[in-house]
């Protein structure tokens, strides 16, 4: 109840804002210009202005998580097989046949300004008014919140558009002229975000009351994570330690399952980046407007125009492997109590997609995932994702108070298993194969799943494969990250298929593959048996003689892909028009 109230309370703040200057904020007066004393005169002032600056956070389009989610590996646009649905928003994305008229493309770019321009509000108000202040231990934090979203906004800038080469906004525009700048060259912006990053870092407080506020912890993250963008190895990991092991971050992994992508799990102990949503708050805003309190990735998670998973992540999740030596991965036969059966899928997938083989799971309250999720070779697809719906406290999403569009459930940035995974990779390049291992284990083992490496005489399930640098960076790229991350993130994945130079062949891998997919026919954990048929998928072509092949995902993906053209998004059309000092 706590954690909830905290939750709100922050969600209010934004409220008190953004209903009294953001809604119609074109149309207000500038509190730069002439109103500026009357408005910008106390920390509560631009406490205020922080709070219009979070706001930003909560638009669709700082993520667009289904547009990267196809882009990358991680999406099938729509309900429809073997051909996307025709308007699902991550079509264009999947088939690369986007352009810099887009109209998310546009809105991506304007959320990120829009971000830096309240942050910049901020900024230059707390400068006038410090001379006044008498808590300059509050102005502080203050700025350095200010300066995080600042920077974090430059930050996905940079990593998104034009290789790097965006404008940068360090001022308040207030002439034509202002807003007339050209892009700075990808080094000066990297060099502006980090002093940024670093500011926030030095002076954001381990922990904070209000839930979804900057945190030291946050700001490690991000700046770590451009690090290793720039492949600057010794300086990420110095971050990605510290985030790990030093305990006044209070960060650990979460083994608590109940804590899993649930409502119940929302600022649990792993998350580090977190955005907090309300289904109620705000009512009188329309869930298409950018400034609602509700998010609408439940509805794209589960609506046939939406997002679902492809076929080759839903394979691997499907044949994960568990360690028998867990005793969580045993359940009790219903039919004789006596006897014990292993798990259908892992602990991870069950957590994070529906398989039609999870009959153990409940999905949407009233049944198991096999019996309440729908699946079909030419039409719902193969997998659905969880982590964004309410399946752990709706019977279906339209009984969200405004619908299914309207889901407060909280969408996490960042998480402290993207932070071991970040940090392997640094081991691994600087070749201490066996301590990214454990790190890698370490993630493995709160999931039940099998172990890698050789075995270590602890009694625990290994796959006894002696991994060397190739191997296991294979592996993290391949295997470990994406399973563990799907989805998730601003543009992560495609941001690590490009650092690593692997978009092209990983499209071929993708587009060279084989799938079956099988009638499945089961019994409910309760021991009913069901007369249902749903598709399994698999790689055995002997299974089944008239099972469905998936030979076709990635094929035009991998026809259409220019490196040149999609592996940064382009300016928006819509800036050229409006920016006479932007060149090509």
């Amino acid at each position: 109840m706590k954690l909830e109230k905290l939750k709100y309370v922050i969600l209010l703040l934004s409220v008190v804002y953004t209903s009294s200057c953001s809604d119609d904020f074109l149309t207000k007066v500038n509190p730069n210009e002439e109103a500026n004393d009357n408005f910008w005169q106390n920390l509560n002032d631009t406490e205020k202005g922080l709070n219009a600056a979070y706001a930003t956070l909560r638009s669709y389009f700082l993520t667009t998580i289904v547009e990267n989610s196809c882009k990358a590996d991680m999406g099938w646009p729509g309900y429809g097989r073997p051909a996307p649905t025709a308007n699902s928003p991550g079509r264009y994305y999947y088939l690369l046949t986007y352009y810099n008229t887009d109209v998310a493309i546009q809105n991506k770019w304007e959320t990120y300004y829009q971000g830096i321009f309240r942050a910049n509000q901020v900024i230059e108000a707390l400068e006038r008014i410090k001379p006044t202040v008498t808590d300059q231990n509050a102005w502080t934090v203050q700025m350095a919140e200010a300066r995080f979203l600042r920077g974090l906004f430059h930050f996905y800038l940079h990593s998104d558009f034009n290789n790097g080469r965006i404008i940068i906004r360090d001022f308040v525009p207030r002439t034509v002229d202002d807003f007339n700048k050209d892009v700075s060259s990808s080094e000066e912006v990297i060099e502006f975000f980090r002093k940024d990053l670093k500011f926030a870092f030095e002076n954001l407080p381990y922990k904070v009351t209000l839930l979804g506020k900057a945190t030291k912890g946050m700001a490690a993250t991000i700046l770590g994570t451009s690090y290793l963008y720039q492949n600057e190895i010794d300086l990420a990991k110095s971050l990605f330690d510290d985030i790990i092991n030093n305990s006044s971050y209070g960060y650990a992994l979460e083994d608590d399952m109940t804590k899993w992508f649930t409502t119940k799990g929302e600022f649990n102990k792993e998350s580090i980046f977190e955005v907090a949503y309300s289904s109620t708050l705000r009512p009188d805003l329309n869930v298409w407007n950018e400034l609602s309190m509700s998010n609408r990735l439940a509805f794209y998670s589960n609506n046939i125009v939406g997002f679902y998973v492809p076929a080759w992540l839903a394979y691997e999740y499907r044949f994960e492997k568990m360690d028998t030596t867990d005793v969580r991965n045993f359940y009790t036969n219903a039919s004789d109590p006596t006897k014990k059966l292993r798990r259908p899928v892992s602990l991870r997938a069950s957590a994070m997609v529906t398989l039609v083989n999870d009959t153990l799971s409940n999905y949407y309250l009233t049944a198991s995932t096999a019996e309440n999720a729908k699946f079909g070779a030419t039409s719902w697809g193969i997998s659905w994702y969880k982590k964004y719906t309410n399946h752990d406290i709706l019977q279906k999403e339209s009984e969200l108070p405004r619908g299914q569009l309207a889901s407060g459930k909280n969408i996490v940035l960042n998480r402290l298993a993207e932070v071991y995974l970040m940090n392997a990779e640094c081991l691994i390049k600087k070749g201490k194969v066996d301590s990214a291992v454990i790190l890698i284990n370490k993630i493995r083992k709160r999931w039940g799943l099998q172990l890698i490496g050789p075995d270590r005489g602890d009694g625990k399930m290994y796959d006894n494969i002696n991994y060397d640098q190739t191997s296991l960076m294979d592996r993290l790229m391949y295997v470990e990250k994406p399973l563990e991350l799907s989805a998730e993130g601003n543009a992560s994945r495609w941001n690590d298929l490009r650092r690593w130079g692997v978009i092209k062949s990983n499209y071929q891998r993708l587009a060279n593959e084989m799938f079956y997919l099988v009638d499945f026919k089961f019994t409910t954990v309760a021991g009913v048996k069901t007369n249902k048929q749903w598709v399994s998928i698999t790689k055995d072509n002997t299974m089944q003689q008239n099972a469905v092949v998936v030979d076709y995902e990635y094929d035009q993906t991998n026809d259409n892909y220019v490196p040149e053209v999609h592996d940064y998004l382009p300016i928006p059309l819509s800036e050229y028009t409006t920016n006479a000092s932007l060149t090509k």
